[in-house]
């Protein structure tokens, strides 16, 4: 995966549950990309919480004045690059060598509590 040409970028969360790890985290990738003046953003596809990302990625733009910003959520299969972000956050959240195994393709790393 590090032989790919792709970097990422980290937000880790930590001692929350997902439920309030994941409005963190993505409002946090929006709110980047809308600065960076990201054309599109893909999103791994979980149809229960894809309501709840609709409208806080539309209240982060609205917000960070990103309208120029297209989003979608796929399945997996659709997107193949949604495997490294999937394989990255499996590193991190295992932590150890793990974490310096997936480093040479991680641009930027931010915590967040």
């Amino acid at each position: 995966m590090c032989a790919l040409d792709v970097r990422v970028a980290v937000w880790v969360v930590k001692q929350l549950p997902d439920k309030e790890a994941r409005p963190l985290s993505l409002g946090a990738l929006v709110e980047e990309a809308a600065r960076a003046g990201v054309s599109q953003l893909i999103i791994e596809r979980d149809e229960s919480l894809e309501r709840a990302d609709r409208r806080l990625i539309a209240d982060v733009l609205r917000r960070e004045g990103g309208s120029e910003l297209l989003y979608r959520h796929v399945a997996p299969h659709e997107h193949p690059l949604l495997w490294v972000s999937d394989a990255v956050a499996w590193c991190y959240s295992n932590g150890g060598d793990w974490i310096r195994r997936v480093e040479p393709i991680v641009e930027a790393r931010v915590t967040r509590l």
